[in-house]
């Protein structure tokens, strides 16, 4: 049996095209180009969305962007969601140890990643996210934490489709690009300096859900500059203890992912 409700799937792709930072106030035509529908069919789902707080209208400027009923909708699912209020309510512990921003990283269906939490250190030099800010999974060294423990099978399809090169320290060498995965599958974490954006070095490390999978993967971010190695160790047993400890609240024991 079809499921499929093709109007609740265009609300859906409107919802999650105004999330993102490049596209938070969209005329209809780009709107209506952006998602593949046709405008009359959009307009009609932006108006009724309208009418339920989820999308807000511009009559100046003739842009929709998110309405404001989506920020307590937003909180609320963080605090029904055990594992992941769990996750954020960490990020300051974790934050206040290492003295970075910390961030808790999602998987999207399309191979996007997300922030969808962060926390920030007291009174210290950082860098800020936006909540809701989204990248290529394959840009991003904090995304390798998700592709490691994924199927090996499912690695040469990376391959295949072509290593972006986003800045001169991304990965794009297939060899180096396996034996990153492997080594994030040996030690449980991974450090990227600039391979996504020059100048921001990050040490992020999985959390796993009951059945093995990677649920968020959690990173600190800090210039690249502040990174050194010695310093990059210390952050990286910190995030790991805690990273290990979610993984086992979860209901995981080392070993099922694999």
């Amino acid at each position: 049996m079809d499921y499929y409700v093709p109007s609740v799937a265009l609300s859906a792709r409107m919802l999650k095209l105004l999330s993102r930072y490049k596209y938070r106030a969209c005329s209809l035509t780009q709107i209506s180009e952006l998602t593949g529908a046709n405008k009359t069919t959009c307009l009609r789902v932006l108006r009724t969305l309208e009418a339920e707080d989820l999308i807000k209208y511009d009559a100046q400027t003739k842009q929709y962007s998110l309405g404001q009923y989506l920020i307590p909708l937003g909180y609320r699912a963080l605090q029904l969601n055990d594992s992941v209020s769990l996750a954020t309510a960490e990020l300051r512990s974790v934050a206040s140890a290492t003295g970075l921003t910390t961030v808790l990283i999602e998987r999207l269906r399309d191979d996007h990643l997300i922030y969808i939490a962060s926390e920030e250190p007291v009174g210290e030099v950082h860098i800020s996210v936006s909540i809701g800010q989204q990248f290529p999974i394959i840009g991003a060294g904090f995304g390798r934490c998700f592709l490691a423990y994924d199927d090996e099978s499912l690695w040469p399809r990376w391959i295949e489709q072509g290593l972006v090169e986003y800045t001169p320290h991304s990965i794009t060498d297939s060899q180096l690009f396996v034996s990153t995965l492997r080594e994030i599958r040996r030690t449980g974490y991974h450090v990227s300096h600039g391979g996504l954006m020059q100048g921001v070095s990050s040490v992020a490390a999985p959390i796993f859900g009951k059945q093995g999978k990677v649920e968020w993967v959690m990173a600190c971010l800090a210039t690249t500059s502040e990174l050194q190695a010695e310093r990059a160790e210390s952050v990286a047993r910190k995030l790991v203890n805690k990273t290990q400890a979610l993984s086992e609240w979860n209901g995981y024991h080392t070993g099922e992912s694999m």
